[in-house]
């Protein structure tokens, strides 16, 4: 198995994040960044408000009108990966929960978290 080159900073922090049962919270795209914010953590951890914005962005596999369904549906992460593209870019590949795959392909990421009240968790 190849070795896999070492994370730049930006992209470590995002692979550290747990985003195990993370709730969509909200999500936005300006240019060439995509963001959304998701709720992490459960009522033993505490829970963060993890908000990543990915520049150089494109988001495959999935549309507005899937995005704002998964906010009103409080989707939650069910498998989260980053991976290195053969260009030099970054791949996130996230699946929510039901089954609903996307990949973020970017450049670089800023990962910003602050501490969140329990009560911002939805139930599902």
């Amino acid at each position: 198995m190849p070795e896999l080159p070492e994370l730049p900073a930006d992209v470590s922090d995002l692979a550290a994040l747990d985003l195990h049962a993370a709730q969509v919270q909200d999500w936005s795209i300006a240019g060439d960044s995509f963001s959304w914010t998701l709720l992490a953590g459960d009522t033993d951890r505490g829970h963060e408000l993890a908000t990543l914005t990915y520049v150089g962005a494109v988001v495959l596999h999935t549309n507005r009108r899937d995005l704002d369904r998964a906010v009103a549906a409080a989707a939650e992460v069910e498998r989260s990966e980053v991976v290195p593209t053969e260009d030099g870019g970054f791949e996130h590949h996230v699946t929510l929960v039901p089954a609903y795959p996307l990949v973020i392909r970017f450049w670089s990421v800023e990962v910003r978290r602050m501490p969140a009240p329990d009560h911002l968790r939805r139930v599902r």
